[in-house]
């Protein structure tokens, strides 16, 4: 499942005419699991339909499973955190399948590396500048000591934030999340 997803998702990012039907039918199939509820088997897919679904200029299924995938889920946002750090390259582990977004422990990775990764995604990913405000704001929550341990992160943040909050039309929960974010690093724009 995976390596499925992953060759979904870079399919759609390179947009070849010779796949745009195969990706159109992993999206239309992913699009059902758009409604998960928190953590389930589906979460996973839910996940990527709708990042995919925001590269190509649709953002809404994206906002829908933030606030009801993630938002007040405790084993969804845990499993968030274990999909970045993987995928990012934070997590010290190859894993063969999806069971590692179990661990509500958060172990496995080093939340440091997490946050300088998702900062900089902010930065570089606008399509998805509200999935890394939740988990950069979900990372600080569950590690409020972070901010000692990156003392340099705060800036970066600061000034990324300050431009995402005056020029981009995101969602109420993203601002409250960056709000938050920056209130708890010490640092207001």
């Amino acid at each position: 499942m995976l390596l499925r997803r992953q060759a979904a998702y870079l399919t759609l990012v390179r947009r070849q005419p010779d796949t745009s039907a195969w990706t159109a039918h992993v999206l239309q199939k992913g699009r059902g699991a758009l409604s998960v509820h928190g953590w389930s088997s589906l979460w996973p897919e839910a996940r990527s339909t709708a990042t995919a679904l925001a590269r190509q200029g649709d953002p809404q299924p994206l906002r829908d499973v933030i606030e009801r995938a993630l938002v007040d889920d405790d084993a969804g946002e845990a499993a968030n955190l274990n999909y970045w750090a993987y995928w990012l390259g934070a997590a010290s582990r190859p894993q063969p399948s999806d069971l590692f977004m179990r661990d509500r422990e958060l172990t496995g990775w080093d939340p440091v590396t997490l946050l300088r990764l998702l900062v900089r995604g902010l930065q570089e990913a606008p399509t998805y500048v509200e999935l890394y405000a939740h988990s950069i704001w979900a990372l600080v929550h569950a590690h409020p000591w972070l901010p000692q341990a990156a003392p340099s992160v705060p800036g970066v943040l600061g000034e990324s934030v300050g431009q995402i909050l005056d020029t981009s039309s995101i969602s109420p929960r993203s601002r409250h999340d960056l709000g938050a974010v920056q209130h708890q690093l010490g640092n207001r724009t």
